[in-house]
């Protein structure tokens, strides 16, 4: 198979433009130290056998970026490296190190000369592991779903070591109706569903539209300038309780994505009225204000949410083509990904439920259109028709006009080891996004990870969202426990 090639997808070529170069960094925590001849020993017989992860990026034409992925022999020593550290590390100076680390990482450009991953091993204790894993891998390789059950069936189950991970199926709401409503009453529920479809598809494709051209959110402390410079990311994470947000779930009948949602709204309020009041503080001498609302009026924060357009490739499927027991289908591994708007209410609510009742109804409202698919097609059209560097433009541009990119992955529920080293957490985040802010939540075992991509100059406080996160976790929590008790 060595030297086959395989054209790039119309995705894969939009991602290694010089605006939208993007790579997913994954930073995952172990229990024990990691021996790096073990680990290549493995890679070399599992990694390294995708034919995503043995292929090199072949330019057919630079000016309209026509690649191809074409395969070759992987040497793991230019892949898998070892950092020698200071075995006496604090872990609050390790912390300080990774995420020093992971910023380097991901500013540097990847070797087109060879296939585009690397895994670097870092032997410290930091407070959430005793070793680390930072896994660099370019995005054009695939989606966050398949790259991340490509890595997961490296792994084996903790409970069972023969068992590969087993990701948790996609959850569904519980249908309300009653499924004896009777003939004509479910005719016309389907009829309304339709017009509803329609009609919220349209007025999102017309947003969409509005968004490229004109309408873009509001000037605010945390969203970059009409200019578009990008400063460096700091890369920071928290890790909350998986348990808390199936408490929270549970309760509200609502999805795990509702209670994520809901979450953020909540954190990016109360870190917005935070910096507006400081603000306003220094505007004033330092002198108190008897005003207790201090975020701007009619704020309008807008995010991305990227919608998977097709049915995943499993962590059985990734095991089995790494093992040659299965045919690479590119259709499965590749990027296919729809961009879904996402207004944020920003406003000091009262009863810390009303953010999760806001994200509930979002998203029950987006799951009515079909303008994440419009806009992958959209796309896909621009660069077939006009070229990759004007499909470019108009993607950068409707991420220049919102202010974040959030999005989430669900892993396993038990927990697992890689190459037999025990995971304690998983935190994967996007480098190379052009705006401000990313925010991605990885769930593995009783965990669930937010990770912040944020612009140093827009966020001087990184480390305040983080905690921002978990304190809006906590009182939505309460807020939840204290209702049951009524």
């Amino acid at each position: 198979m060595a030297g086959e090639s395989v054209a790039a997808s119309p995705l894969s070529r939009l991602m290694h433009t010089p605006n939208f170069n993007l790579s997913i960094v994954t930073v995952m925590g172990f229990s024990c130290t990691l021996d790096i001849s073990w680990i290549k020993l493995h890679v070399a017989n599992n990694l390294a056998n995708h034919p995503r992860f043995s292929s090199i990026l072949v330019f057919g034409n630079k000016k309209r970026y026509k690649m191809s992925w074409k395969e070759t022999k992987v040497n793991v020593d230019e892949h898998v490296f070892k950092h020698d550290l200071d075995p006496e590390l604090e872990p609050e100076h390790a912390d300080a190190f990774l995420e020093e680390f992971t910023k380097t990482l991901a500013e540097k450009p990847f070797d087109l000369s060879k296939p585009l991953w690397e895994i670097h091993l870092l032997n410290m204790k930091t407070s959430s592991s005793n070793s680390s894993a930072v896994i660099k891998i370019h995005h054009s390789l695939g989606d966050g779903v398949s790259l991340i059950s490509i890595v997961l069936a490296c792994g084996r189950s903790i409970s069972d070591p023969e068992a590969l991970p087993v990701l948790p199926a996609a959850s569904k709401r519980r249908v309300e109706e009653s499924t004896n409503q009777g003939f004509f009453r479910t005719i016309f529920s389907l009829f309304w569903r339709m017009i509803l479809i329609m009609y919220y598809t349209l007025i999102d494709s017309m947003e969409l539209a509005a968004t490229i051209l004109f309408y873009k959110d509001s000037e605010s402390v945390i969203r970059l300038k009409d200019d578009g410079k990008v400063s460096p990311k700091r890369y920071v994470r928290r890790i909350l309780s998986m348990e808390d947000v199936r408490l929270i779930k549970n309760a509200m009948e609502t999805t795990v994505n509702d209670v994520i949602f809901g979450v953020t709204e909540a954190a990016l309020t109360r870190y917005l009225h935070r910096r507006y009041e400081k603000s306003q503080s220094i505007e004033n001498g330092g002198q108190n204000s008897t005003n207790t609302n201090f975020l701007p009026n009619r704020l309008r924060i807008r995010g991305a949410i990227p919608f998977n357009m097709r049915p995943s490739a499993s962590v059985q499927d990734a095991h089995e083509v790494m093992r040659n027991e299965r045919k690479f289908n590119p259709k499965l591994w590749g990027n296919m990904v729809g961009f879904v708007l996402f207004p944020l209410r920003i406003h000091v609510e009262e009863d810390p439920l009303n953010y999760l009742r806001n994200a509930k109804a979002l998203m029950n409202r987006k799951k009515l259109s079909y303008q994440s698919l419009i806009e992958y097609y959209f796309v896909n059209l621009l660069v077939y028709i006009f070229g990759t560097k004007l499909a470019m433009f108009v993607v950068s541009t409707f991420h220049r006009a919102l202010t974040f990119e959030i999005s989430s992955v669900m892993g396993p529920r038990d927990e697992i080891s890689i190459f037999g080293y025990p995971v304690t957490y998983i935190a994967p985040t996007v480098a190379g996004v052009p705006m401000s802010m990313v925010i991605h939540f990885q769930s593995y075992a009783d965990k669930l990870t937010v990770s912040l991509a944020l612009d140093e100059k827009l966020f001087p406080d990184p480390q305040q969202l983080c905690e921002d996160f978990h304190s809006s976790l906590q009182l939505i929590k309460q807020a939840v426990i204290a209702k049951q008790t009524l």
